[in-house]
């Protein structure tokens, strides 16, 4: 099995002193090394797609991006403007649309991409230009495909223009864990925002999780699978934070959405180790989305040849155990 992934080459552009806009490339290849990679390409309006994005972010701003004047705008959020790095937005806001309406029917769809969650409508920040978290959730919603979207974002940094842009849309949930404090902490029926500063207190926080998927009940979710909790990143960074804490994170969040059956976008998020650390670590949530998917088709099938067979199940149940059925 593999995990069905939206990807363009185009994506990745030299951008910004950070890894931001090159690691995702590095990710790809890799997971397409170890064979867990279904890429998905998918057609392209450009037109249509700017003028999407222009129906969440200020008219003017769209227009200073794609085209790079006033150059202040364009690199609001703190990368190098370049014809092709405005390309590359159009390609990513027309990519996970695409990988959000996959999910309806894949249920599982990664799109390796970053930067997203401090973008405000009228400008960028935070190494992120547009959020198509929002807009993406936007056009599913709008065109009538769903009805509610939560977005988890377990980026370091809590994501304050997602919250901006949504926070009168009763339609999207927002479940955030970030180690840094933007717009503070608070818990709503739609919106948890904490602030941690060590693995317990994460993991505290996480064990909310089911019970807001169960209340806010969404149609998709989208995952900002961050990557900057790492106890070394350079931009971020938690204490405690290590590798098999981050595993198992994801490992928790992918089970507990893809077990209740709710299509789910996985993303990268920050991740920001120029050592080749941050992209092994992307690479370790599509290889737990693939476990996690193998292993819910293993129970399905076992399930459907349980209700065709169950004097077998029976005898499977009680070998088990160690004794046999009278």
């Amino acid at each position: 099995m593999k995990l069905t992934t939206v990807w363009d080459e185009r994506y990745s552009v030299k951008a910004a002193y950070t890894n931001s806009t090159l690691k995702q490339a590095h990710v790809v290849r890799a997971a397409l090394d170890e064979g867990l990679l279904d890429i998905r390409a998918v057609p392209i309006d450009v037109e249509a797609t700017w003028a999407d994005i222009a129906s969440v972010h200020a008219g003017a701003y769209v227009d200073a991006v794609r085209k790079g004047d006033p150059r202040r705008l364009a690199e609001s959020q703190g990368f190098d403007w370049s014809p092709a790095f405005g390309e590359s937005l159009a390609l990513i806001w027309n990519g996970h649309v695409a990988a959000c309406r996959l999910a309806l029917d894949e249920k599982v769809v990664f799109h390796p991409v970053s930067g997203a969650h401090h973008a405000h409508r009228e400008t960028g920040s935070g190494f992120c230009t547009f959020n198509y978290l929002v807009g993406a959730g936007r056009r599913l919603l709008d065109e009538g495909d769903i009805a509610r979207v939560l977005i988890i974002d377990l980026d370091f940094h809590q994501g304050n223009g997602t919250h901006a842009l949504v926070v009168d849309d009763e339609r999207f949930g927002l479940f955030d864990i970030a180690g840094s404090n933007w717009i503070g902490e608070f818990e709503t029926e739609r919106h948890y925002y904490k602030v941690v500063r060590g693995p317990e207190e994460y993991q505290g926080h996480l064990r909310s999780l089911p019970a807001a998927i169960d209340r806010f009940k969404p149609d998709l979710v989208q995952y900002q699978a961050g990557m900057d909790c790492h106890w070394r990143d350079p931009i971020g960074g938690i204490d405690g934070i290590d590798e098999d804490f981050l595993a198992e994170r994801d490992r928790f969040v992918i089970k507990e959405v893809a077990g209740r059956g709710i299509p789910l976008v996985i993303n990268l998020a920050g991740g920001y180790q120029e050592d080749g650390t941050s992209q092994r670590l992307h690479v370790q949530t599509a290889r737990i989305a693939v476990e996690v998917l193998r292993a819910s088709n293993r129970l399905a099938r076992d399930h459907r040849r349980d209700r065709l067979n169950p004097r077998e199940a029976c005898s499977r149940q009680y070998a088990a155990r160690g004794d046999q059925p009278t």
